[in-house]
C-alpha cells in the first residue's frame, strides 16, 4: 500500500490520519456486507446470496494467498482448525445472514454484530479461561441489555427494526426468530476469534484462505439446493462480488494491515462506526427507517463497549 504515492505521503507525514482513513474504510466495507447481502437477495434469494458470497470470497482469497506467497496451511492439525473455522465461523453465518436481512433491517443486524468483541471476551472466558474484570462484565451486561431491548422491540414489530419492504417475504414468521438467528450468526463469527487465540500461529492470509476453501463444503451444496429460478442480472452478480471480494476479502486484508499498523484494540473500534454507516446506507439505498428503538439499543451497546474498554 505504501507504493501508492498518496498513501506513501500520508504514511510519512500524517500516519494517524492514514490509520483513521483505513479504519473508516474498513467500517464502510463491513457496512457494504449487509447492503450487498440485501440487494443480491432480491434476485438470487437469501441462501444463494450467502453461498455465493462465500464462494467468491474463497476464490479471491486463494488468489491473494497465491500472489503473496502465503499459500494454504499445511498439516492435519491446521486443516482441522481451518475446517472448523471455515464451516462454523464463515459458511454458516454468511449463508444464513441474508435470510435474516429479509426480516430485520441492515442497521439492526449491524448492532447485533457490534457486540462481537464482547462475545469474544465471554467465549474466551468459557473456553480458554481468560480473566474478565468486573468492569468488563458490567460492560457486557449493559450491551446485552441493548440487544435484549432490540430483540424484544423487533419481536413486537417495531418499524425501525424491520427490513425494507422490497425484501420482506410473503411468509408469516414470528419476528423474534430472525433476531435470535442473526445474533447467533454473530456468535459464530465471535467463535472464530477465539479459535485464532488457541490455534498455532500461522499467516492470517493462509488460514483465512484455507478456511474459506473448506467453507465451500457448505456453500456449494447450499447454492445447488437454492439455485435461482432465473439467471440473476449483472447487477445481482455485482452485489455478490461486493460482498465476497470487497467486504470479506479486501476487508480481511485492510483489517490485518491496520492491526499491524496500530493494534487489535484500535482496529476493533470499527464496530462502533459500522452501525452508523450501515444505518445511513440503509436509509439512502433501501428505504429503511431508523427510530427510537434502534438509537436506544445502539447507545446501550456503545456504552457497554466503551465501559468494557476503559
Amino acid at each position: 500500500m505504501k507504493d501508492i504515492p498518496v498513501i506513501g505521503w500520508l504514511d510519512r507525514h500524517q500516519p494517524g490520519l492514514l490509520s483513521l482513513i483505513m479504519l473508516l474504510t474498513l467500517a464502510t466495507m463491513y457496512s457494504l456486507g449487509f447492503l450487498s447481502a440485501s440487494l443480491a437477495t432480491i434476485e438470487t434469494g437469501p441462501v444463494a446470496a450467502g453461498a455465493l458470497r462465500v464462494i467468491f470470497a474463497s476464490l479471491f482469497l486463494m488468489m491473494v494467498a497465491r500472489v503473496t506467497g502465503a499459500g494454504l496451511v499445511s498439516g492435519s492439525v491446521m486443516w482441522r482448525y481451518a475446517s472448523v473455522y471455515g464451516v462454523l465461523c464463515m459458511a454458516v453465518p454468511f449463508t444464513i445472514l441474508p435470510w435474516t436481512l429479509t426480516y430485520i433491517s441492515n442497521a439492526t443486524a449491524a448492532i447485533y454484530y457490534a457486540v462481537i468483541p464482547l462475545e469474544v471476551l465471554v467465549l474466551s472466558r468459557i473456553f480458554i479461561g481468560t480473566r474478565i474484570t468486573p468492569r468488563k462484565w458490567a460492560g457486557f451486561a449493559i450491551a446485552s441489555a441493548g440487544l435484549i431491548y432490540l430483540a424484544m422491540s423487533g419481536a413486537q414489530g417495531a418499524a425501525d427494526t424491520m427490513a425494507a419492504p422490497q425484501l420482506r417475504p410473503d411468509v408469516h414468521m414470528p419476528l423474534w426468530v430472525p433476531h435470535i438467528v442473526c445474533l447467533m450468526t454473530a456468535i459464530c463469527i465471535a467463535m472464530g476469534a477465539v479459535l485464532f487465540q488457541v490455534m498455532p500461529k500461522v499467516s492470517p492470509v493462509a488460514i483465512t484462505a484455507s478456511a474459506l476453501l473448506t467453507a465451500n463444503l457448505v456453500a456449494v451444496p447450499a447454492l445447488l439446493w437454492a439455485l435461482p429460478e432465473a439467471m440473476p442480472s449483472a447487477n445481482a452478480f455485482f452485489w455478490v462480488l461486493v460482498g465476497g471480494v470487497v467486504s470479506t476479502g479486501c476487508g480481511m486484508i485492510v483489517r490485518g494491515t491496520l492491526i499491524r499498523r496500530e493494534s487489535a484494540i484500535y482496529t476493533s473500534t470499527n464496530g462502533y462506526i459500522v452501525p452508523i454507516i450501515t444505518a445511513f446506507i440503509g436509509i439512502l439505498l433501501l428505504g429503511e427507517s431508523v427510530g427510537l428503538v434502534a438509537v436506544m439499543s445502539y447507545l446501550l451497546v456503545l456504552g457497554g463497549l466503551l465501559l468494557s474498554r476503559s
